[in-house]
């Protein structure tokens, strides 16, 4: 194992040594409002590297400004509504950004990117996260937020270390070339093996079928959400979305596979066991 590669291994283990506990001490203690206010906060920073990645360092003012907004909108409406209003706040939120856009056209060339980059800002990581919201409005909401955080993280690591010690053959050259089968394979049986092990242990009032479905669900959208990420991190030409994290890049690094199982779990939750 080379340097560079001790280094960011190293990274990675003192990140996680060191916000796990304060993330778990947080959710643990927090109420929902201060919980709400934390997914506020990560889905704004998240739009930021959203915004850097989809229209760059500089300029396009006027198109972050709107997914700032936009992001805003959603996640607080999240908060006071739950999922009762959602489909209105975002029939509103694509009304107001296609206004917006009529507005501003002049006599130029009219690029119908920029308020799709726009659309794309808000329906990712603003819709996507806010499932967090509504997961701590649950009646057991720390519980369901621990239990998706161990399918994210179980995965995860499971599927970083079995990539690197098996993997040879590639997943999606294209899109991410670290990916390899084995490692989603070992993402899958992560996320399989730690939802079964945090329902037996301490989520028992989940029954043990749902923890197999959403652990196996879980994993594989896992898999997709980190598969999403990189192919925008892929059109913008960098290699992380950002540096918040040393090891782990920027929070849309983080998120990746988080992003698509909150809402599964939630709707799931919601659809099925409710």
């Amino acid at each position: 194992m080379n340097h560079h590669l001790q280094s960011h291994h190293l990274q990675r283990l003192i990140t996680g040594v060191v916000a796990a506990p304060l993330l778990i001490i947080f959710i643990y203690y927090s109420s929902e409002q201060l919980f709400s206010l934390l997914i506020f906060a990560v889905i704004q920073m998240a739009v930021w590297e959203y915004n850097t990645l989809a229209f760059g360092k500089d300029g396009f003012v006027r198109e972050k400004g709107e997914v700032f907004f936009f992001a805003a909108v959603i996640a607080i409406s999240t908060y006071i509504s739950g999922n009762a209003m959602i489909t209105s706040v975002l029939t509103f939120c694509l009304l107001l950004c296609f206004i917006v856009f009529l507005s501003q056209i002049t006599d130029q060339a009219i690029d119908m990117s920029r308020v799709g980059k726009v659309v794309l800002g808000f329906m990712y990581m603003p819709l996507l996260m806010s499932s967090f919201i509504l997961l701590r409005h649950l009646p057991q909401g720390v519980s369901w937020i621990f239990f998706t955080l161990v399918l994210a993280f179980c995965g995860d690591v499971f599927g970083y270390y079995t990539g690197k010690t098996l993997g040879k053959r590639k997943l999606f050259p294209a899109l991410s070339p670290g990916k390899t089968v084995a490692g989603t394979i070992g993402l899958m049986c992560g996320s399989l093996l730690g939802g079964v092990i945090f329902q037996q242990l301490i989520f028992t009032e989940l029954p043990l079928i749902h923890a197999l479905i959403m652990g196996a669900g879980g994993g594989i959208l896992g898999q997709l959400g980190d598969l999403f990420e990189s192919a925008l991190k892929r059109s913008a030409g960098v290699k992380d979305a950002g540096f918040i994290f040393p090891g782990h890049g920027g929070i849309l690094d983080r998120l990746d596979s988080l992003s698509f199982i909150a809402p599964f779990v939630f709707y799931y939750q919601h659809f099925i066991i409710t």
